[in-house]
């Protein structure tokens, strides 16, 4: 049915990609040669959904970690880099039936992410899901990342649609916080029950496929 939306917009990482526990490898090798134990719950309470430079801030405000910014971003990319060789990203669990499903309703996607394009890119075509999206949101494209509501604004307002017509797909605090903020409807989907009760969302699901049965029988 969907008749409620139009438009959903999608979050990349966490949410369309299974990314967390790939970028939780790279950064806790890096920080970990220079002597901070990251630990699971920190990376996925605090860091997910954020950029590299505010959870840099976070991790030296909160924790005292000090380091040379582009020393450390230069080691966390090479360890991207490395993974990249050794692994893929896979999509997360529903996520290619769910955009099926709503393209073959006509719903208008996007994504907004805090990644950067070239890494948004290339994720959606290395997974061969870019063309279902007819705009891309990035974190190149805004002054002020999520939490701040511009990544969503400048979405609304590149696509030209209402704010009441969109719907947005989030798996973090950061995230979701952002698309409250700009006034749109947000469905938190989140497996980890601690995180999903701290999401600022209208409702909650544990992963893509419940969020495709509810559209479908909404």
């Amino acid at each position: 049915m969907i008749a409620k939306w139009k438009v959903v917009l999608f979050d990349l990482d966490g949410t369309l990609l299974d990314s967390e526990w790939f970028y939780y490898k790279a950064w806790r090798k890096a920080l970990e040669h220079h002597g901070f134990p990251l630990q699971s719950d920190v990376w996925l309470n605090e860091l997910a959904g954020t950029t590299d430079t505010q959870a840099l801030e976070l991790l030296r405000s909160k924790y005292g970690f000090e380091t040379e910014r582009e020393t450390f971003f230069e080691e966390v990319r090479a360890n991207v880099a490395q993974q990249h060789e050794e692994e893929a990203v896979p999509l997360m669990p529903g996520a290619a039936d769910l955009l099926s499903f709503l393209h073959h309703r006509g719903i208008t996607m996007a994504v907004v992410t805090s990644s950067k394009r070239p890494v948004t890119m290339y994720h959606l075509e290395r997974n061969g899901i870019k063309h279902y999206f007819r705009l891309l949101v990035t974190r190149t494209e805004v002054q002020n990342p999520k939490p701040d509501p511009e990544p969503y604004n400048l979405c609304v307002a590149q696509l030209a649609v209402d704010r009441k017509d969109c719907l947005v797909l989030e798996d973090s605090v950061t995230g979701s916080t952002a698309a409250t903020a700009a006034g749109l409807t947000c469905f938190g989907v989140q497996t980890h029950e601690s995180i999903r009760k701290m999401l600022k969302a209208d409702r909650t699901f544990d992963n893509l496929h419940e969020v495709r049965e509810y559209l479908e029988a909404h």
